[in-house]
């Protein structure tokens, strides 16, 4: 497997465990919500990054097919997708 789609992959993995966690409010044994916004906010932090390492590299030049394309730039287009959503949102006051 080519090495952008693992970055893309992990990606993706580490923003929709941040979004499950954020989403699901789980409280296990010893969660409390201080815990669990650290763990959401660390998950999507890490696929961030990712996110940017991957779409970097991915605009290198390189031959790449289609899907190894998709897979390393689509984690980026969602948060931009979702930060536009977040702001607009704020703006409306909704």
């Amino acid at each position: 497997m080519n090495h952008l789609r693992k970055l893309g992959l992990a990606s993706f993995f580490f923003l929709g465990l941040g979004f499950l966690i954020g989403a699901l409010s789980f409280h296990g044994p010893g969660w409390t919500p201080q815990i669990e916004l650290t763990v959401t906010v660390s998950c999507y932090a890490i696929g961030l990054v990712l996110a940017l390492i991957a779409f970097m590299q991915s605009r290198r030049g390189q031959s790449l097919d289609g899907t190894t394309k998709f897979i390393a730039r689509a984690p980026l287009a969602l948060i931009t997708i979702g930060v536009l959503i977040i702001f607009l949102r704020a703006m409306m006051g909704l």
